[in-house]
């Protein structure tokens, strides 16, 4: 069963994404600790990480750079920032 990791401050948010996703039949976890993401996907190990720019301490960024020193996982930001300077970012530091 794959595993997906949901990191979003947002608890409605993450919810409907976890309960859509869990449909699907995948294993679905959330971060609920914003000060231990990579923490959390090191213990987790997931095949894909959701990723939302703005959290509590550090934002998406700098979470999606620690990952990347660990791993290759497909990493989607999840986020309303549309703009395409946010676009730019996301691509640079190594998501989708």
């Amino acid at each position: 069963m794959y595993r997906i990791l949901v990191v979003e401050d947002d608890p409605v948010i993450a919810g409907a994404i976890e309960k859509s996703v869990a449909k699907w039949g995948y294993q679905v976890e959330c971060v609920t600790d914003f000060r231990d993401v990579l923490g959390h996907f090191v213990r987790f190990d997931p095949q894909l990480v959701l990723l939302d720019i703005s959290l509590p301490f550090y934002n998406g960024y700098h979470w999606c750079t620690e990952i990347r020193k660990l791993s290759k996982v497909p990493i989607m930001f999840i986020s309303s920032a549309a703009d395409n300077l946010n676009i730019v970012m996301a691509m640079n530091m190594g998501g989708r």
